[in-house]
């Protein structure tokens, strides 16, 4: 019979302090509600204007992922996520596979929103390089993340319900400029959504795979379990609040943004910061502005999220011995905080100040450990459900079959559609993986005796 005991405890414990709220708060700031505009330009004209539909196809692909995640909380409510998941559900190789290759998304978003924030500032104030913003931003998140959840819990409530004014807002300006300028062709525009003339499926997909990035915050708040009161019941709802709610968003400012300026899929000069050639037509320069600062705000938040969810990945795999537990299975008894695991993930994301190009080929990255993952946990929920627990009426093939079987297959093509040079990095990260996991485990001749252990504890 499985308990809902943590796995063995290396080193202290977490305290349960968090809330519905809070976990709604972390997840929107983990996958930052204005991430929509910063995608703007290269979703629009690679979908030929049909930025929305690339969300609605992206959210309905999440939504049953999401109800996989939420399932798997309520059986496991522990901090590794799928990790665990896997791990418990399946085998622990598998486990330890998932758990790896989902670190990539996990160890690169930190990277790639410091350095955003760091180019960005380097724009606004030139006599800064963006190394120093990067230093400073590291050393500020790895700062809020030590100290607690509950502090960046107040910090996410706060920059969340800013970014969320923001959009709100701009929607409202949208309308009105439409309005004041009939000839656009009015707010029901259904090619916005959808334009057979100029459907380019490849390319589509494509979109839809890249912003698989912009949920990962429901998969964030599963790394907050045992941080939370009342998991089984909190968590599973914050997870679906969170994909839907940011789902239902996006596609919304998606639509208005297109309606807005329907040609801008042929008309944009620089797709990589396209939202700076539309924001002037809406609002001016001075919409720019408080774009800018509120995107930089979310974009630090993101990061904070970012390294909070890797490190309790990462606690979790060192607790269970998989990694060095004297490391990274470790809890400050003062903060209740993995702070080894913080420091060494905000030490990885200050290589950011190495890197200055293709953003987006490392957001294709993220998107192969992040799709990957999510195959696997819909795996372990048929695994746990159907085939361990023998859960077979009607209503449950129905939530622990037929669903889960939907979210594989999307992923699936959702994998299909992540660029090739991405997928080559990523079964490198997976190989690399695979040969300490052969070394730990002498030749895959047995599991490793720390695995059995915890293995046989949650029997």
């Amino acid at each position: 019979m499985t308990t809902q005991t943590p796995a063995t405890n290396v080193g202290g414990t977490f305290r349960r302090v968090l809330k519905l709220r809070h976990l709604v708060a972390f997840g929107l700031a983990y996958l930052a509600p204005t991430v929509v505009f910063n995608y703007y330009g290269i979703v629009t004209t690679e979908t030929g204007g049909m930025m929305t539909l690339a969300y609605l196809i992206t959210m309905t692909a999440m939504f049953f992922t999401a109800y996989s995640y939420a399932s798997m909380v309520k059986a496991f409510p522990v901090a590794g996520s799928a990790y665990s998941y896997v791990r418990k559900s399946i085998n622990p190789w598998l486990g330890f596979g998932t758990g790896w290759v989902m670190l990539l998304d996990y160890l690169l978003l930190p990277m790639i929103c410091y350095l955003l924030f760091g180019v960005y500032m380097e724009e606004f104030v030139p006599a800064v390089p963006t190394w120093i913003w990067v230093i400073v931003a590291v050393a500020f998140g790895a700062t809020i993340n030590i100290v607690g959840v509950k502090a960046s819990g107040r910090l996410n409530v706060v920059v969340v319900s800013a970014q969320l004014l923001f959009c709100v807002g701009l929607v409202a300006m949208v309308v009105g400029y439409v309005v004041a300028n009939a000839g656009l062709g009015g707010l029901v525009v259904p090619e916005a959504i959808l334009d057979v003339t100029r459907l380019d499926g490849g390319g589509l997909l494509w979109a839809s795979s890249l912003l698989a990035v912009s949920f990962l915050g429901f998969d964030a708040v599963s790394t907050l379990a045992e941080e939370t009161e009342d998991p089984k019941r909190t968590v599973p709802r914050a997870v679906l609040l969170v994909c839907v709610g940011a789902g239902i968003g996006f596609a919304i400012i998606a639509y208005f943004l297109q309606v807005a300026w329907p040609t801008a899929y042929r008309d944009i000069t620089d797709p990589d910061v396209g939202i700076f050639e539309f924001l002037p037509r809406v609002g001016g320069d001075t919409l720019s502005t408080v774009f800018f600062f509120t995107d930089q705000s979310a974009t630090i938040l993101a990061a904070i999220a970012a390294v909070a969810a890797v490190s309790r990945v990462l606690y979790s795999m060192g607790r269970d011995r998989i990694l060095p537990g004297r490391f990274f299975g470790q809890l400050s008894r003062r903060s209740g905080t993995p702070v080894n695991n913080i420091l060494l993930t905000s030490a990885i994301a200050l290589t950011a100040i190495l890197y200055a190009d293709n953003l987006f080929g490392a957001a294709s990255l993220t998107s192969f450990g992040a799709i990957t993952g999510f195959i696997m946990v819909n795996v372990a929920v048929i695994s746990h459900y159907v085939v361990r627990e023998k859960r077979r009426t009607g209503g449950d093939l129905l939530r622990f079959l037929v669903l889960p079987a939907i979210g594989i297959i999307i992923n699936v093509i959702l994998w299909i559609g992540i660029e090739p040079n991405a997928k080559l990095l990523g079964g490198v990260w997976l190989a690399i993986g695979l040969i300490y996991l052969a070394i730990i485990s002498r030749g895959f001749r047995k599991i490793p005796k720390p695995i059995a252990e915890v293995e046989e504890s949650t029997e």
